[in-house]
C-alpha cells in the first residue's frame, strides 16, 4: 500500500461552504503506549523539548485547539518543562484550556468521593497552571455516570462531550448529533457535545501516512456546519518523525477549514432542550462497555485492591493522594489488557507504506509499584525507593507529589 506524499485534497470552493471545526484534543502523559522514559525525554530540552516544539506547531499554523491536558500531565510538565506551560499561556488565541480529572482514569470504577476527588485536584492544577480554562469537562474514555453528572453540576460546571463511536450500533443511533441536554440524577442536566469519533480515524490516517485528503474531504463533505472532533495529542509522539507528520497534516489542512473554540456559555444557544430529542433517543450518558480493559481479568485482584484502599480516601495525605492517583489510571489496565497497535507508516525517504508496531509500556508494573507503595506508607512505613529510584516511573511520582504538596497549601 503505497500513499505519496504531497498529495493534498483541498475543498473545492464552488457548492462547499466553510466548514468550522473544534478540535478537541485529549493529552494523557500516562498513555499505555507511551512510556515513562520516552514521555520524560519529550520535556527534556526547555523551550526546545519535543512537547514545545508540538504546541508551536500550532502557533506557527495559527490552528486553535481544544486542549485537554490530564492533571498528572501538567504535573509533569510544571515540573521538567516548564516552558511548555509558558507557551500555552502566551497564545490563548490559539490554545482553549478544558477541565480533566488529575488521573486519567476509569470513572465507572469511581466512588462518588474519589470521583470528586480526582475531578477537583485536576481542576485545582489546571486552574492554577493554565490561565484561559473553560468550564467543561472531558471525561476520559467517554465513561461517565448520572450521578458524576450531578456532582459535575453541582461543582459549577457546564458542559461535557461525548463519543458516540465508543459506543455500540444501536446506541449510536439513538444519540444526538447535535449538542443537548444529557440528564444527571435528581433532576439534573448539562451542556453535552457529542464528537464526531470517526474523525479520529481521519487524523491518524493523516499523521501515518503524510497524506491530509481523507481528513479535508470528511470534513468538506461532513453534514454539519460545525463539526467536533476527538483525538489523541500523544498520537504523534508514538512515531517516527510524528512531529514532521503532525506539521504536515497542519499545514496542508484545507483552507476551507476554520478552527474554533468551545462556545463561551454566552454563545452556546444551539443546546438542546430533551423535549426535543426524540423519544427513543438517549437522554442519559450511555454506559461504557469494560471489555477493551478487562479482557482476560488479570487485573481483578488489582482493582479490589484500589476499591478497598478508595474507602480510606479522606484520611489519607496528599503525598498519599498523589499515589493513589498514579495507581487508578485507565492505562494501567490498557497495557495489561490491550494488545500492540499495528499500523501502516509511510515513510518519506524509502516512499512506501511498511507495518509498523506501537508497543504497550509496561505501566501494569507500575501501577503494581505504586499500590504497594501506597499500602506501605497507609502501614505507617516509608520505603528508601519512594526517594531514592531513578526509574523514570518513579521520578514522574515524586513530580506529582511535590505538585499536590505546594496546590494543598496554598
Amino acid at each position: 500500500m503505497n500513499s505519496a506524499p504531497g498529495r493534498w485534497v483541498l475543498f473545492c470552493n464552488a457548492g462547499h461552504e466553510m466548514k468550522e471545526l473544534v478540535d478537541i484534543v485529549n493529552f494523557n502523559g500516562d498513555a499505555s503506549c507511551l512510556s515513562s522514559a520516552n514521555w520524560l525525554l519529550h520535556l527534556q530540552g526547555k523551550k526546545y523539548s519535543s512537547l514545545c516544539r508540538w504546541l508551536l506547531c500550532y502557533v506557527k499554523y495559527e490552528k486553535k485547539i481544544v486542549l485537554g491536558l490530564t492533571g498528572s500531565t501538567i504535573a509533569d510538565i510544571s515540573q521538567f518543562n516548564p516552558e511548555a506551560i509558558e507557551c500555552i499561556n502566551e497564545n490563548p488565541d490559539i490554545f482553549q484550556i478544558i477541565l480533566r480529572p488529575f488521573s486519567h482514569d476509569i470513572s465507572l470504577l469511581r466512588s462518588n468521593e474519589g470521583f470528586e476527588l480526582n475531578f477537583e485536584l485536576g481542576r485545582k492544577i489546571i486552574e492554577s497552571e493554565l490561565t484561559h480554562c473553560i468550564s467543561f469537562y472531558l471525561p476520559p474514555e467517554f465513561m461517565l455516570t448520572g450521578q458524576q453528572i450531578h456532582v459535575l453540576v453541582k461543582m459549577g460546571v457546564r458542559g461535557t462531550f461525548l463519543n458516540p463511536q465508543r459506543f455500540s450500533e444501536d446506541v449510536q443511533r439513538r444519540l444526538p448529533q447535535k449538542p443537548y441536554l444529557v440528564r444527571g440524577v435528581l433532576g439534573t442536566y448539562l451542556n453535552c457535545i457529542p464528537c464526531d469519533g470517526k474523525l479520529t480515524n481521519a487524523y491518524l490516517k493523516a499523521l501515518y501516512r503524510f497524506d491530509a485528503s481523507e481528513w479535508n474531504l470528511k470534513l468538506r463533505d461532513h453534514p454539519l456546519d460545525t463539526v467536533y472532533s476527538w483525538r489523541d495529542g500523544e498520537s504523534c509522539f508514538l512515531v517516527p518523525d510524528g512531529l514532521e507528520r503532525e506539521a504536515a497534516w497542519l499545514k496542508n489542512e484545507s483552507e476551507g477549514i476554520a478552527r474554533r473554540f468551545v462556545p463561551d456559555h454566552s454563545d452556546f444557544d444551539l443546546v438542546q432542550t430533551t423535549s426535543e430529542i426524540d423519544a427513543e433517543g438517549y437522554r442519559s450518558y450511555p454506559v461504557h462497555s469494560f471489555s477493551e480493559w478487562m479482557k482476560e481479568f488479570r487485573m481483578m485482584g488489582y482493582i479490589q485492591k484500589l476499591q478497598d484502599l478508595e474507602k480510606c480516601l479522606k484520611n489519607l495525605s496528599a503525598e498519599e493522594w498523589a499515589v493513589w492517583l498514579s495507581a487508578i489510571g485507565s492505562d494501567v489496565l490498557s497495557a495489561v489488557e490491550k494488545r500492540d497497535r499495528l499500523i501502516e507508516l509511510f515513510s518519506e525517504k524509502q516512499n512506501k507504506c511498511s507495518e509498523y508496531r506501537i508497543i504497550r509500556c509496561d505501566r501494569g508494573f507500575e501501577g503494581e509499584d505504586y499500590l504497594t507503595i501506597l499500602e506501605n506508607l497507609i502501614q505507617g512505613n516509608r520505603p528508601p525507593y519512594l526517594k531514592t529510584s531513578q526509574a523514570p516511573h518513579m521520578k514522574k511520582l515524586r513530580a506529582r507529589i511535590t505538585c499536590l504538596e505546594r496546590l494543598l497549601k496554598s
